[in-house]
């Protein structure tokens, strides 16, 4: 019997060894892979977050425009409606903290919105708008996580009831 156990030699444990590095290296990957999945989802939370602050902002940045439809028609400035710049030439296409205005936000709510509305100059209205004002609408909502922003933009356009 000793004959056997001799010529074996450590072959078990070599073999043993390599089986504990594979199954390893697996389980390593596997949390790695697992790891990622979590920190994206959690990505992926936070912009839905900030996409829903970002219209939350912009609904209420419609809601200033049409409660004071009156005042704008005759064009909004910032002297007599409050969050509305004057008017600009061209469109807006990226956010300015000037003349914003913080969005209310729902109890709990752990993320944060803000509003603009710019007053355009007459040569964005259609040709069905004759005798409104065309005004540019900016939601901005922010996630949890700083990083995480999203600006939703929209037209609107204030016109006289005939």
């Amino acid at each position: 019997m000793r004959a056997i156990y001799k010529r074996q030699q450590g072959f078990v444990l070599v073999v043993s060894l390599i089986l504990l590095v594979i199954v390893t290296i697996l389980v390593v990957n596997t949390m790695r892979a697992t790891t990622m999945n979590e920190k994206m989802a959690g990505n992926y939370m936070d912009r839905n977050r900030a996409y829903q602050a970002a219209e939350q902002a912009l609904r209420q940045g419609e809601a200033v425009l049409q409660n004071n439809a009156d005042a704008c028609l005759a064009g909004c400035t910032t002297a007599n409606v409050t969050d509305t710049g004057a008017a600009v030439t061209v469109m807006p296409n990226s956010w300015s903290d000037t003349n914003a205005k913080v969005a209310a936000i729902n109890n709990g709510q752990a993320t944060s919105a803000k509003f603009l509305v710019n007053q355009l100059s007459n040569s964005f209205l259609p040709t069905d708008k004759l005798g409104c004002k065309p005004y540019s609408i900016m939601g901005r909502g922010q996630g949890i996580d700083t990083r995480s922003v999203v600006v939703l933009q929209s037209v609107a356009y204030v016109c006289p009831i005939s």
